[in-house]
């Protein structure tokens, strides 16, 4: 075996775009760097192709990377052999959802650190988590089209008709990430539309439309006991449109009292245990209803996308991903829940159209980056004192100039975003207003 088969090395699964401060980690601990990623995707991922090789760009620090499709596990899995040949592999960790599958071949193939078969199993199936996680979850039924597909109207409403439960719901298609393609329907006839829309053998779960606040709720698993829990408020388009894109993040959360936070965090403990959680992030959504009711809406087994990691390292002032590099190594490790800072991250609405501008005005030193037309990766943010004043940290643009910008149904059709914190006691509303003054996006019809 030749020298490099004794270089320590690490294997991360990433949308380019996303890697960034697990670079500069893993740097600092000298160790390599082996990536697997899309071959394809958003602007930023393809942004981010196109810089792969590039001198003094962050991924000069990538030492292999191979672009493979979420679905090739029997390629990832040789790929992976052939560098535990070469290099000295201590650690594998997933920071995409579609990898997760992936990933926990990988790390149990290598002897490593990973969330465990029922855990990644789980977490990747919506339906799983229903029936797994009954206690937890609101009422459900699964509808699968006929391998020949939906002959007619009257089969549509057939198939619709096994929820008996009340309406409206919440669908959603079990063949597409994150909220893609979920909706809320109001009725028995909104509904055999969706099922109308099927394509053949394609499977929808319908599920009770629960209403109440929403949070993530992360926690941290190191040799099966957690860590930490993490919540951090959401906000979604859900109140204007029938759809369920994330909008808004708030770290530490605004409006939750202490036995609210008890009764969540017991509940995804409650969670974490069910799944036999081993090592990794568990990353939750779960929302309480006026009466104080807990229901899991999701959970995954990889951190979380957005801007949430910047948000616990701006608002704790320490970064989460050394510890969740530490997990995976099977490192003992630790991250401390105490709030400085309190961070919000804001996508902005838009006109639909060709995306032309985006100006800001009146935001001390803040100024767009696009870093779809420029880098094509989130950069690190630096946190500030508890104390300082309120400070815009960050606005991207994730879109290219010239884009069509889409109205917002799903995560993957926002273009702009800022991060921003406050003192702990301050008053992150009225940051928010002075922000989204500040910032205009310019569209123009698109041609037709």
């Amino acid at each position: 075996m030749g020298a490099a088969a004794q270089q320590p090395a690490f294997i991360i699964f990433s949308d380019l775009s996303k890697i960034g401060p697990f670079l500069i980690e893993l740097r600092k601990r000298g160790l390599t760097v082996l990536a697997f990623s899309q071959r394809q995707g958003s602007a930023m991922v393809q942004k981010g192709i196109e810089l792969l090789g590039t001198p003094g760009h962050p991924f000069a620090d990538l030492t292999e990377v191979s672009l493979r499709d979420a679905t090739d596990i029997s390629g990832m899995a040789d790929q992976a052999s052939r560098w535990a040949r070469q290099y000295d592999v201590r650690g594998v960790l997933v920071n995409a959802e579609v990898y997760v599958d992936a990933g926990q071949v990988v790390s149990d193939m290598l002897g490593l650190p990973g969330p465990g078969w029922r855990a990644s199993t789980v977490c990747r199936n919506k339906l799983l988590q229903r029936r797994y996680l009954r206690q937890w979850s609101p009422v459900s039924v699964l509808l699968t089209a006929p391998a020949h597909g939906i002959a007619d109207r009257a089969e549509a409403e057939e198939l619709a008709a096994q929820y008996t439960g009340p309406f409206p719901v919440a669908v959603k298609p079990l063949d597409r990430e994150s909220s893609i393609g979920v909706r809320v329907v109001e009725d028995g006839r909104a509904l055999a539309d969706a099922v109308a829309g099927l394509g053949p053998g394609s499977r929808l779960l319908v599920e009770e439309r629960v209403r109440g606040r929403e949070f993530n709720v992360d926690t941290l698993v190191a040799e099966g006991k957690p860590i930490v829990t993490l919540l951090t408020q959401k906000g979604t388009n859900e109140d204007s449109t029938e759809f369920f894109v994330e909008l808004v993040h708030t770290t530490p959360p605004t409006n939750l009292d202490e036995r609210e936070t008890a009764l969540i965090t017991e509940a995804q403990l409650g969670v974490v245990d069910r799944l036999g959680f081993e090592n990794g992030y568990a990353h939750a959504e779960y929302r309480i209803t006026d009466d104080g009711r807990v229901v899991l809406m999701e959970i995954a087994a990889r951190a979380p996308g957005d801007g949430c990691l910047h948000l616990y390292h701006l608002s704790t002032g320490r970064p989460i991903e050394p510890v969740l590099i530490d997990i995976a190594l099977g490192r003992p490790t630790e991250y401390p829940a105490v709030f400085r800072r309190r961070g919000r991250q804001v996508y902005f609405e838009h006109t639909p159209g060709v995306l032309r501008d985006v100006r800001v005005e009146g935001l001390e030193g803040a100024a767009p980056q696009w870093l779809a037309d420029t880098t094509g990766i989130w950069p690190e943010l630096s946190a500030v004192e508890g104390n300082a004043p309120a400070t815009v940290h960050e606005v991207f643009v994730l879109k290219p100039r010239g884009f069509a910008l889409e109205r917002l149904t799903e995560s993957s059709n926002r273009a702009v975003t800022a991060i921003f914190d406050v003192p702990v006691d301050g008053d992150i509303d009225a940051e928010e207003a002075r922000v989204r003054r500040a910032v205009t996006i310019e569209t123009e019809p698109s041609a037709g």
